[in-house]
């Protein structure tokens, strides 16, 4: 009798399938973001009130992630995904069909949080796949997603307010997102996968604190959260170094540009190359680059070499996304993946907070040439101490570094 139920139940969706489901809402997120802030201004909102606007989006997560991540572990991928889904198109929609400030806040909230259960509930699932081979190409492949999706959501949004209007912008993106749930829903492969693995044993659980207690779980993370500062303060430092060398707009916007295209180069690259050299080295080289490319940028005054500093730059911290999902996965506790990929999302949140404005204070007390060398210094000394690890656990081949 479980043969045959087995038998007549769907068959799960594959990684590609839960990719584009995570692509799909992700242009929807990005999208919204540059909707709603500029919706924001036509409604008559200060910029202060348009960043508080804009800090919704990862409030929510931020307070909140955790408590998803044990969801998941608990309840499997299908509901907290599908929840998600619903209320990214429940974001968008409200704005489309009433556009006031209390839709534009409501929004925010409902975008921030529904997509963050999605993204975890993914990036869950794809961890579980059977082998490292596998787990690498599923987040390889997730990498690529993501890095298309992040070009192509502003640029539907820029392009529907522009020539739709507001209100049709938000239906526009809500279509990316319905489409998603609804294949979701309605398609013939479920959204499920092997979740919620120790549902009955909670009280044996060891605590998040002594999950984290792990040295080598607590490397994964340090190191993630390096690379995601090195990624965020270069939105912050070319624009800032732009004005100050009387770069024009759309040449500040070609050098991220620049940088948007290596991270999609480095991302495209076969998950087997990845491997024959090892997440680590990945890790360790995207440090290494940050260091460089920082320690050189203060000098980069001409625009070729520019373009060449974010080109290394992309390349390095592009490659190393995957690596450390799938080292993340691989020294997390079984039933406790989706809970820790949520310990990964306050770090963050927050970094992504606070970095701006401890690069403005450190760039007004040293200038803009100390403050980034004082992040060069951070990266090179975390690229240094990784390989000092590395050397002292015996780990100096790529096979060995990948476990």
């Amino acid at each position: 009798m479980n043969s045959r139920s087995n038998a007549a139940r769907p068959a799960s969706l594959n990684v590609h399938a839960l990719v584009a489901l995570c692509v799909l809402n992700h242009i929807a997120l990005t999208g919204s973001r540059v909707a709603v802030s500029l919706s924001a201004l036509t409604l008559g909102f200060s910029a202060f009130e348009v960043g508080l606007l804009l800090a919704l989006f990862s409030l929510l997560p931020t307070l909140g992630a955790v408590a998803l991540g044990r969801w998941i572990d608990r309840a499997g991928t299908r509901a907290p995904a599908l929840s998600g889904m619903a209320a990214v198109c429940v974001g968008l929609l409200l704005p489309a069909w009433q556009l006031t400030p209390a839709m534009l806040w409501l929004a925010a909230a409902l975008l921030g949080s529904g997509y963050s259960a999605l993204l975890l509930a993914v990036q869950a699932q794809l961890g579980r796949c059977p082998d490292a081979a596998e787990r690498a190409k599923a987040f390889s492949a997730f990498g690529l997603g993501m890095a298309i999706s992040g070009s192509v959501g502003p640029l539907v949004a820029g392009q529907a307010l522009a020539l739709a209007g507001n209100r049709l912008a938000f239906l526009l993106l809500a279509g990316f997102a319905l489409l998603a749930w609804g294949a979701a829903v309605l398609g013939r492969r479920r959204l499920d996968g092997p979740g919620g693995r120790a549902a009955g044993a909670q009280s044996s659980r060891p605590s998040m604190r002594q999950v984290l207690a792990d040295p080598k779980l607590r490397r994964i993370l340090l190191a993630d959260l390096l690379i995601a500062i090195a990624w965020n303060a270069n939105t912050f430092i070319v624009p800032v170094f732009g004005t100050q060398h009387g770069w024009s707009a759309a040449a500040v916007g070609l050098v991220l540009a620049t940088f948007g295209g290596a991270v999609l180069l480095a991302r495209a690259l076969p998950a087997a190359w990845r491997q024959r050299l090892g997440d680590w080295h990945m890790i360790r080289f995207a440090l290494a680059s940050s260091s460089v490319c920082y320690l050189l940028f203060p000098f980069a005054g001409s625009l070729p070499i520019a373009f060449a500093l974010e080109f290394v730059l992309g390349l390095g911290l592009g490659g190393a996304l995957p690596s450390v999902l799938a080292l993340l996965h691989a020294k997390s506790p079984a039933d406790r993946s989706a809970e820790v990929l949520g310990v990964r999302l306050v770090a963050l949140n927050i970094s992504a907070v606070v970095l701006p404005m401890g690069l403005g204070g450190m760039a007004a007390s040293l200038g803009f040439a100390g403050a980034v060398w004082c992040l060069a210094t951070v990266f090179a000394y975390g690229a240094a101490r990784q390989r000092q690890r590395a050397d002292a656990g015996g780990t100096s081949n790529p096979a060995s570094e990948r476990t």
